[in-house]
């Protein structure tokens, strides 16, 4: 089976009056059927735009896809090339077999209209239900998303849910149509811990039941081994190492991914508190990219012919790739 998502060498460009930012530069990842990749990355490092782009949401004037491909097989088994396709037929796909939640509900939710009604709105919109067929349907799907009492939830309007309940309600409205593949910006960067376990627990559960292929981006590297069977790490507009959660999380290849580990504190059991240790530096702009590895200047590791040339994304293990010329020397 091809994968539902297949995004080959995609650039996306924004023009300003300083230059062309190179936002996403060559990003290439897949993702297949019931199968959650995580993008991890600091802010500026493109994830959030690469989930833009994906859903032809670039909403700037000027913004362009300047090169690449992101082919999405449909239900029906017919692959299309996202990149190019006419804005009409975008617009009949997105919310039917691709959507995304974003990570701020509240400026995302229309606040003059009931939840139930901006639920509604897609079942209406793709599969044609009435207005009454449409209402029934939000209701059972509040009562899917966890949502108590959902016949009195589906009048309410956003400013009068907690925060969570808001991030419920996004979610009900992106599967309202039961995509194939759905993309989550960061959904629970502005949720305390007990809500956004609960809100992780119900994407999985949601996955698992409709087979979903998911993007799940995220500044949180820890956070997708509870998430993600697959993690694609992103520095600087590129994918700088890629491969199954458990394996990259193990044996970080790239010094950036080691970086981002490094700067969570753990602690086991029995042992002291042991203090994170920053990234120095900051994230490149995207103006200005320093020569051959972009991590570079802020890589311990850094040497002369890390300065040369970008190094290629290359195969370091079956399933698993990273952008380092001297991976095999650091080691694990």
């Amino acid at each position: 089976m091809p994968p539902v998502l297949d995004v080959q060498d995609l650039k996306t460009f924004f023009p300003t009056d300083a230059g062309t930012v190179r936002a996403v530069n060559g990003v290439s990842f897949a993702v297949r059927e019931g199968e959650t990749l995580a993008i991890v990355g600091e802010s500026g490092s493109g994830k959030s735009v690469t989930g833009l782009t994906i859903m032809r949401l670039l909403g700037r004037a000027g913004a362009q896809i300047a090169g690449g491909e992101i082919w999405l097989t449909r239900g029906d088994g017919n692959r299309v090339d996202l990149a190019r396709l006419a804005d009409a037929d975008m617009e009949r796909l997105r919310g039917s077999e691709i959507a995304m939640i974003f990570q701020d509900p509240m400026s995302s939710l229309n606040p003059v209209f009931p939840v139930g009604e901006q639920i509604a709105e897609p079942l209406r919109l793709h599969k044609g239900l009435s207005r009454r067929a449409a209402r029934a349907a939000a209701v059972e799907l509040l009562a899917l998303v966890g949502l108590s009492d959902p016949a009195r939830q589906v009048d309410a309007f956003p400013h009068q849910l907690s925060g969570g309940m808001r991030q419920r309600i996004m979610i009900a409205i992106a599967l309202a149509c039961e995509p194939r593949l759905l993309i989550a910006d960061e959904p629970t960067t502005a949720l305390d811990v007990t809500v956004q376990a609960q809100i992780i627990a119900l994407l999985r559960a949601l996955q698992a039941r409709r087979r979903m292929a998911m993007i799940f981006v995220t500044h949180d590297l820890h956070l997708v081994g509870d998430v993600a069977d697959r993690v694609a790490v992103m520095y600087a507009s590129q994918v700088v190492e890629e491969g199954p959660v458990a394996d990259v999380l193990a044996t970080p290849a790239h010094p950036y991914t080691r970086a981002l580990l490094a700067c969570v504190p753990r602690q086991q059991r029995g042992e002291k508190r042991r203090r994170m240790t920053p990234i120095p530096g900051t994230m490149p702009s995207a103006l200005a990219v320093p020569s051959g590895c972009r991590f570079h200047p802020r890589c311990a590791h850094a040497a002369a012919r890390c300065i040369e040339a970008v190094p290629a994304l290359e195969a370091i293990a079956p399933d698993r790739r990273a952008r380092c010329v001297r991976w095999r020397e650091i080691g694990p």
